[in-house]
């Protein structure tokens, strides 16, 4: 399996998104799912928080990236 981390990077990138959505995007089970996590997270700082998922509408833990200010 191909390394997934810059498409889940790109995914929260372009806008907040649950885990739900960001595994259904990405095709990663949930013990994928963390492992590439935790790789991303070693580089860019990840928001988790309570907040409404940009692809499905659900208010759950949604995930997002540090954006630099431009």
């Amino acid at each position: 399996m191909p390394d997934r981390a810059p498409l889940v990077t790109a995914l929260i990138l372009e806008r907040p998104m649950c885990e739900a959505c960001i595994g259904e995007k990405s095709g990663l089970s949930p013990a994928a799912f963390d492992a590439t996590l935790s790789a991303i997270r070693v580089a860019l700082k990840i928001h988790d928080l309570i907040g409404r998922c940009r692809a499905c509408g659900e208010t759950d833990r949604v995930l997002s990236l540090e954006r630099p200010i431009s």
